[in-house]
């Protein structure tokens, strides 16, 4: 499987600069997670028999990685402050035939691959869509080099992971985002927002499913029930391990931080104690002084090994694991959208049985009038139309996740053992590199005594 990473950075490149330096809090306390093969869903069929899916194409995405190959580079900046942006050019080639050409380059910005991201949430609900970078109205002021770096690394592992998703690689947002000229994307932007009504028609809806939620959990404190109920056990294991991941995975990505913060000072003061000693040999002379001189000389030879490693586990292991925190919030989204998905069901129903409930007492009312029976089975009706929408979007969440947390676990799997593979080699190589430089000072020591 093609590491989502290769090619992304290299320790050449600019630093990898994280922002989320305000999580202090440590996770030493709380159990861990439960074995995380006992947890796997593997060809999880979302029946809780957890047969195998005949569709592999939906759990391995390796067979789609071959399908684009997708560039972002040349950031440019423009504008200052609060208004300044940074657009990037976006290389893409592919042979799948809806593309109108196998080679593309087109300019986007944050704000575009936000677009798509938005899109892509919205119409694959039960998706685990690839994550963003974190927006950050400091760093954005700011605009460094470093920031504008670290975007564009992201940038590019968030719209390759979606290319290769076995089920957004043929969405045609995916399509007007890596093909239409900017002109014509400025255009269908506008456009979708139009028809999904702006930002105040949101507002409006989440404030409206606000006061659903609250009236779905009265009822079902007062009937005593919980959603959980209706959920596979098996898909409850796995939610629950989602729910506990984040804070170990955060945790791990936050010591990393903080190791590569101390090993590029320990580099720092290394060069530092290197200068000290060549510059106390100058006081000396003779065989003290030469010593004094070899020491201060590996100890700058060193410092440079540590500073170079430092920025590639920047590159190689910090970026991947933040990435990965990325992700699990990713899942998490997914599951509470299923959530909020049956709770509507559920609420779907109850309200079918209150209205079945009132139309039974005003056909058992003497004297009442016809069309406030008609209008009670008007609003039956409706009420079981809404039961069997919901009902169908539910289960179409249900079938997506099946799918892809099988796919989403395996690849996080084979992802993370490489990414701590090659921590691993990093600082197996830094050591035997230390143990040679060494050696040849006791030699130099040990001869010119």
């Amino acid at each position: 499987m093609q590491d989502p990473w290769e090619g992304v950075g290299k320790a050449e490149d600019a630093d990898f600069v994280t922002t989320d330096q305000t999580n202090n809090a440590t996770q030493q306390t709380e159990p861990g997670p439960p074995p995380y093969e006992s947890v796997m869903m593997s060809g999880y069929d979302g029946t809780g028999a957890g047969a195998k899916n005949a569709d592999s194409s939906q759990q391995e995405p390796s067979t789609s990685r071959s399908d684009f190959q997708i560039e972002v580079r040349d950031p440019v900046k423009h504008g200052d402050g609060v208004s300044a942006h940074v657009s990037y050019k976006v290389t893409t080639k592919t042979k799948l035939p809806q593309y109108k050409k196998d080679h593309t380059e087109v300019i986007r910005r944050f704000k575009d691959f936000a677009w798509l991201w938005q899109r892509l949430q919205d119409t694959n609900r039960g998706i685990i869509v690839p994550p963003l970078p974190e927006k950050s109205a400091v760093q954005k002021f700011q605009m460094t080099a470093d920031f504008i770096e670290q975007r564009r690394r992201a940038l590019q592992v968030f719209i390759n992971r979606a290319a290769c998703h076995p089920s957004l690689k043929s969405s045609r947002d995916l399509q007007l985002f890596l093909e239409m000229s900017e002109d014509e994307f400025a255009h269908e932007v506008a456009r979708a927002q139009m028809e999904q009504g702006g930002g105040a028609k949101k507002t409006l809806a989440s404030t409206l499913q606000m006061f659903k939620d609250l009236g779905h959990s009265t009822a079902n404190l007062m009937s005593g029930k919980h959603d959980d109920e209706e959920e596979d056990p098996d898909y409850i294991k796995v939610r629950d391990y989602i729910m506990q991941l984040e804070a170990h995975l955060a945790e791990v990505h936050r010591q990393s931080q903080r190791m590569i913060e101390r090993q590029s000072k320990l580099g720092l003061s290394m060069s530092e104690f290197g200068a000290s000693m060549v510059a106390l040999g100058k006081f000396e002379s003779g065989t003290l002084a030469q010593k004094f001189t070899k020491l201060g000389e590996r100890a700058d030879s060193l410092s440079g090994a540590s500073q170079k490693q430092s920025e590639q586990l920047m590159t190689t292991f910090e970026a991947p694991l933040k990435e990965f925190v990325r992700a699990v919030k990713s899942a998490k989204s997914v599951m509470t959208d299923r959530s909020t998905a049956l709770g509507l069901l559920q609420q779907a129903r109850f309200d079918v049985d209150a209205k079945r409930t009132k139309l039974a007492k005003l056909r058992g009312t003497a004297g009442i009038k016809e069309e406030k029976v008609a209008e009670a089975e008007r609003e039956l009706n409706d009420a079981q139309h809404k039961v069997e929408n919901t009902k169908q979007t539910y289960e179409t969440i249900v079938l997506r996740m099946s799918q892809d947390l099988s796919r989403f676990q395996k690849e996080r799997a084979v992802e993370l053992a490489a990414v701590l593979r090659e921590f691993a080699i990093t600082q197996a190589q830094l050591a035997a590199d230390s143990s040679k430089v060494w050696q040849s000072l006791v030699s130099d020591m040990s001869s010119g005594s």
